[in-house]
């Protein structure tokens, strides 16, 4: 099958476009102007010249010997009506206007007024009526006065808008290539949640507006990144605040004398301090999601493997396929670990065994698929179960925080990877992450 070239569709191309567009009708409306202009100009010295003769020739029968005129080389022809192919009739023409009072003053009456186009020019064919006679066909080719096509006017023609394109691609580049490096960086922004430095070229030859838009995207980058950063040293700060009293109450609870009164409320606390703990571990991960550096080359398979060895489930419930090595570049082993243990405990927990765990590359990208039995996200529920503290309608009485997939997509849009989930009734319910081997 061949395939379709399709325009680059970007906004420097439309700007060059709609330019081309502009510049091309310009140049037809000027050259269209000063060729009426021209012609309008030349057409009453002409017609004095011809109508001594035209008035002997509408006289003449048809197929009489043409007459000599001047500026004509074929001379002035008499036809038997007007062009059968067609042409234009330019009868309320300007420079017709000008050739019928001219005519009328040597006694001949212009009625109408065709132009017709060929490769060899053009031909002007005139219905003249003179004096108490029919009207007559005459027709004049060659003229040098009428419009018609050069070598020169080519070439002048095509240097010009060569010159134009040229003129208006270096001022469409100027105005579209920041846009381009915002772009970029709006890019980067979301995929890894890092805001580059900004790169906009010659920043103080820029039109205002631009420099404006750049200014504001910093500016907003920089209040992200600040809010991002206290809302981690918050997170991190009250996470390990708690964790001291906690431990007292744990312990307090637990050096209460056994009795029969009070084990139930003993539980209950041990219980409840048990579930906050686990809420203030889930707090850290979400931050040392967003903070944990990505230096290291992590060998994939063995992080994979040893993370669902730690569930300690068997292979009929849980099993993994995954390749002898897959070295993941730029990575973390701590972070690639949680993102592998938060989709196989959804997987066990909101889904249904068996689960299954395979890990592929292809040269490029490293591809982790997680597959369960059970039911899928709800309807339209996958970009809202991925924000933080979300959980399904299903998952109501299964313990959690909703921070599990909030953690996973943390984690893949720093890798720079994606994230996407499908579900059919016969392969279940999966969970794919692509990301790049190197970045």
């Amino acid at each position: 099958m061949h395939r379709r070239l399709r325009w680059p569709d970007s906004l420097f191309t439309r700007l060059l476009l709609v330019q081309g567009l502009v510049v091309a009708s310009a140049v037809l409306i000027f050259g269209l102007m000063l060729t009426m202009e021209r012609n309008t100009l030349l057409a009453r010295p002409y017609i004095a010249l011809w109508a001594e003769p035209m008035g002997r020739l509408v006289r003449m029968p048809v197929g009489a010997p043409p007459v000599p005129v001047f500026d004509l080389p074929l001379g002035l022809r008499r036809e038997s009506g007007p062009p059968e192919g067609g042409g234009f009739l330019i009868t309320r023409a300007p420079a017709a206007r000008a050739a019928r009072t001219e005519l009328a003053l040597h006694g001949l009456q212009l009625e109408a007024v065709w132009l017709t186009p060929h490769w060899e020019g053009v031909t002007l064919w005139m219905g003249v009526r003179p004096a108490g006679g029919e009207l007559a066909w005459v027709s004049a080719s060659g003229l040098s006065a009428l419009p018609s096509w050069s070598f020169r006017l080519s070439l002048g023609t095509a240097l010009l808008l060569l010159l134009i394109a040229a003129i208006s691609r270096y001022f469409v580049r100027r105005v579209t290539q920041p846009l381009a490096q915002l772009h970029q960086r709006m890019q980067g922004h979301a995929r890894t949640g890092v805001a580059s430095p900004p790169t906009v070229v010659r920043a103080a030859k820029l039109p205002p507006e631009l420099r404006a838009m750049d200014q504001a995207y910093t500016q907003l980058a920089e209040r992200l990144a600040r809010n991002e950063r206290e809302r981690a040293l918050l997170l991190a700060g009250v996470s390990h605040d708690l964790r001291s009293p906690l431990a007292r109450i744990r312990l307090a609870a637990e050096m209460l004398p056994e009795t029969a009164d009070n084990a139930g409320g003993v539980a209950a606390v041990t219980r409840n301090v048990d579930q906050a703990d686990r809420l203030i571990a889930s707090f850290l991960e979400f931050v040392r999601a967003g903070t944990q550096p990505m230096e290291e080359a992590v060998e994939a398979s063995a992080v994979v493997r040893q993370a669902v060895a730690g569930f300690n489930r068997p292979a009929a419930e849980l099993c993994v396929r995954a390749p002898d090595v897959l070295v993941l570049q730029r990575a973390n082993t701590l972070l690639l670990d949680r993102l592998v243990v938060n989709l196989v405990d959804n997987a066990l927990k909101h889904g249904g065994t068996p689960v299954f765990v395979e890990l592929f590359g292809d040269g490029e990208h490293l591809q982790l698929n997680v597959a369960d039995a059970g039911p899928g996200l709800p309807a339209g529920g996958a970009e809202r179960l991925l924000e933080a503290f979300a959980r399904g309608d299903t998952s109501r009485g299964v313990p959690g925080f909703g921070l599990g997939l909030a953690i996973v997509h943390q984690i893949v849009t720093r890798l720079e990877g994606r994230l996407a989930f499908h579900h059919s009734p016969a392969a279940g319910h999966q969970v794919q992450v692509r990301l790049p081997l190197t970045r």
